[in-house]
């Protein structure tokens, strides 16, 4: 083998093995970017309110194409402020409808939930009975404005494309109504955008766009104590 065919094999090696090292550095060191923006309006939810009495889900809204992600929204909500506040007796989405059907009231359930989406009001006379047969006075309404993700070509070796930005988007509308008064106790909204630069595929998902912003908003509600919101 001359002298020539030797160096090149070498310099072919060379450049697999920094490709190798490269991928390896990118998946080890990936970085994340976050912006959010909370707004919300205190009416008369007191601070150890849902400690005292308890809350549930109601089935949340949204828009045309995502009614497939509105039992995840709920239940991505349900678990983190069973998390962020232990204390609370949290009824998930399912067991609100257990208890639904269970008093036979899915068809006032479903006419208050049709009137919601068309008035934004939640009728409460069935309000009432859907917070009886859920043993909890609150009720939570969750409504999904957005939600939206991609990734785009960040650094390309030697024609490979060795680095991503995973991008997901993510807003919601959350009102707490008293189901004893048929009022809103305290409504809040949130927009939660974040990236991430990685040589892997897995996109920004759902569930952790859910999670994180599940986290921000129950960050302000009164009682709240300071949570990790990473």
């Amino acid at each position: 083998m001359d002298r020539q065919r030797i160096l090149g094999l070498s310099g072919e090696s060379t450049v697999r093995g920094l490709a190798v090292c490269l991928c390896l550095l990118l998946a080890a060191c990936s970085t994340g970017q976050l912006n959010y923006n909370v707004e919300h309006t205190g009416l008369s939810l007191g601070p150890d309110d849902l400690e005292t009495d308890g809350i549930g889900f109601l089935t949340p809204a949204a828009g045309t194409g995502r009614e497939a992600d509105k039992q995840a929204l709920a239940q991505s909500f349900a678990k983190a402020l069973g998390e962020a506040r232990p204390a609370v007796k949290v009824r998930g989405l399912a067991e609100v409808l257990n208890g639904v059907n269970a008093a036979n009231l899915d068809q006032e359930y479903k006419s208050m939930y049709r009137d919601y989406l068309q008035t934004g009001i939640l009728d409460a006379d069935v309000l009432a009975e859907v917070g009886k047969t859920s043993r909890v006075r609150y009720l939570a309404q969750l409504s999904l404005a957005g939600f939206s993700q991609g990734n785009r070509g960040r650094f390309s070796f030697f024609g490979l494309r060795m680095l991503d930005t995973k991008q997901g988007n993510l807003r919601i509308f959350l009102q707490i109504w008293d189901a004893e008064s048929g009022t809103v106790v305290w409504e809040g909204s949130g927009e939660l955008n974040f990236a991430y630069d990685t040589s892997r595929e897995n996109p920004v998902t759902f569930a952790e766009l859910c999670r994180l912003t599940a986290a921000r908003i129950f960050a302000e509600l009164p009682g709240a104590l300071p949570a990790d919101t990473g």
